[in-house]
């Protein structure tokens, strides 16, 4: 059993969190080539249309509007762990119908829609235990550091999965190249398998109560939370904005700035490293300045990232602007993402952790579909630069509404609320 690590000592001495951040870098590894290789198949392979591509990613984005709920309930009635290997299991073998079917001459847009939904929903069972079983592990004085060390790492396997993905689909091929993410899940759950801390066992009173009603109560806990509510509604504007351009993205880059398979890789791949930096500088950050402000700033900073993408042309010089403006971006994002996490976390009550964060996915990813498929129309009838355009100007609204709400005058990370030891696997009720 892995002892919980004094607040002077490293992570890195705490074998569990260590397999745990393992588990997570090479999961999105994995999916770092899935990012290169998805659409490469989409627009050069099938030659999709805009409208394709958006359903395409409407797909992928829906699960959340329609299962998060429910899967923040089931992570709160049961062990957690399990859940998250089964489900790494079942997005490896759902991933590797694509590679297959393309082998087999069957490969179309349907499967892809049909791989995009279901891997989406499995993976959103699988995150929802993932994220919500951080707090077994650890204390609430270490979730800002662990929260950023898994944004470092996420970000850093990013981009070696897109740089990888886009040598290896210069080589193999696109489809073929997926199952690097196949072998990424199976790896993934050998390692979720080794952590051995016990895990607090479900409330009894939770396993004598309805999925729906502990549905509700996730819900209503959430909405009247005076700290989690601000912090929902401004990673909601936040998240819709975001998946409006990101669907447009890989599009307007292949299509209308000619970028090849290795320049895309190379593009998300420095663009990832942001997030690193993001990641490693948000403790100190935070701080020196306060959660607020650093939420803030980040924000604040947003839009202008997006200003290369829409001003240079094709070639080197723009490609070297674009990537400049999207690895600031990726860095606010994730030292804003990171540092509202671990506060959502910190005053969360423990036996709230799983549907807190589901209920979280369900208000703030259930604008994802809704947004892809808006690029798709403004992309279609406006055409991609001005839907961009008027994307850029949206992303200046999560600074604005974060800027209206109480969480403004938040200059210290919050304290745990005082709860009751919760009892370990093994211990009589």
């Amino acid at each position: 059993m892995s002892k919980a690590p004094a607040a002077s000592s490293s992570l890195w001495r705490h074998q569990d969190f260590l397999r745990y951040w393992s588990a997570c870098a090479v999961d999105l590894v994995g999916s770092g080539v899935t990012s290169v290789a998805l659409p490469l198949i989409a627009v050069d392979s099938l030659h999709a249309s805009v409208w394709q591509v958006s359903f395409l990613a409407f797909a992928e984005r829906l699960p959340p509007l329609l299962v998060a709920l429910p899967a923040g309930a089931l992570a709160d009635r049961h062990r957690k762990r399990p859940t998250m290997i089964g489900a790494v299991l079942i997005t490896g073998a759902v991933y590797a119908a694509i590679p297959i079917a393309d082998a087999v001459g069957q490969l179309s847009m349907g499967l892809l829609y049909t791989v995009a939904l279901i891997s989406s929903t499995t993976s959103l069972f699988g995150s929802t235990a993932r994220i919500s079983y951080l707090p077994c592990l650890l204390p609430a004085e270490r979730l800002l550091e662990a929260n950023a060390k898994v944004g470092a790492v996420a970000s850093l396997a990013d981009s070696a999965g897109a740089q990888l993905g886009g040598a290896v689909v210069a080589v193999l091929g696109a489809a073929r190249s997926l199952y690097l993410d196949v072998a990424s899940y199976l790896a993934c759950a050998l390692l979720l398998g080794t952590i051995r801390t016990p895990e607090p066992a479900p409330a009894q009173a939770a396993l004598n109560s309805s999925l729906h009603r502990e549905m509700v109560e996730g819900l209503r806990y959430v909405v009247r939370h005076p700290t989690i509510r601000p912090l929902l509604v401004t990673g909601t504007a936040f998240t819709g904005v975001f998946a409006f351009l990101t669907t447009l993205w890989s599009v307007y880059l292949l299509r209308e700035l000619h970028y090849s398979a290795t320049a895309l890789g190379t593009l998300l791949s420095v663009a990832a490293l942001g997030g690193v930096a993001g990641a490693l500088a948000v403790r100190t950050l935070v701080a020196r300045y306060g959660p607020a402000r650093v939420m803030l700033t980040a924000l604040a900073i947003l839009p202008l990232t997006e200003l290369p993408l829409l001003l240079v042309g094709p070639g080197q010089p723009g490609q070297v602007a674009i990537a400049i403006g999207l690895f600031i971006q990726l860095a606010c994002a994730t030292a804003q993402g990171s540092t509202q996490r671990s506060i959502r976390q910190a005053v969360c009550e423990p036996g709230m952790q799983g549907r807190m964060l589901a209920t979280g996915q369900w208000i703030t990813y259930g604008t994802r579909p809704l947004a892809a498929l808006l690029a798709g129309a403004s992309g279609t009838w406006l055409g991609l630069w001005t839907t961009l355009a008027l994307g850029t100007l949206a992303l200046a609204s999560p600074f604005l509404v974060l800027l209206a709400s109480s969480i403004r005058s938040m200059h210290h990370a919050p304290e745990a609320p005082p709860t009751s030891r919760p009892r370990l696997e093994g211990e009589p009720a």
